[in-house]
């Protein structure tokens, strides 16, 4: 046993690393894809009931607020565009302060609230 080679295996396998530079450090390879599902059914279920709580809402705020049905139309439009424009600060602060995760997970749970 002496002059045998020891096989052991590499703590990373070769495929998930990359050569970045000359002295052969591996650099990061991201995931790719991997939490794509999770992004697309959080989206999904927040759109469906958005969108399905609408047609309530606005009977709510013309039968018990006394609303018109323009100024109900209006603050309805005026909220769907507020939550359409919002992915759009929550990537500048994702890019600039927190990064993708914590981002991600902040807007699941305010989204869910």
């Amino acid at each position: 046993m002496g002059d045998q080679e020891q096989n052991t295996p590499p703590s990373v396998e070769a495929s998930s690393m990359e050569k970045t530079s000359s002295n052969d450090e591996p650099g990061i390879k991201y995931g790719g894809v991997k939490a794509m599902p999770f992004v697309i059914g959080n989206e999904t279920f927040e759109k469906l009931g958005t969108m399905g709580s609408f047609a309530n809402l606005a009977v709510y705020l013309t039968t018990v607020f006394n609303m018109k049905g323009v100024a109900a139309t209006t603050l309805l439009n005026v909220f769907n565009g507020t939550t359409n424009l919002a992915p759009l600060l929550g990537a500048y602060l994702s890019d600039t302060y927190f990064g993708r995760y914590k981002t991600l997970g902040f807007a699941s749970v305010s989204s869910f609230l």
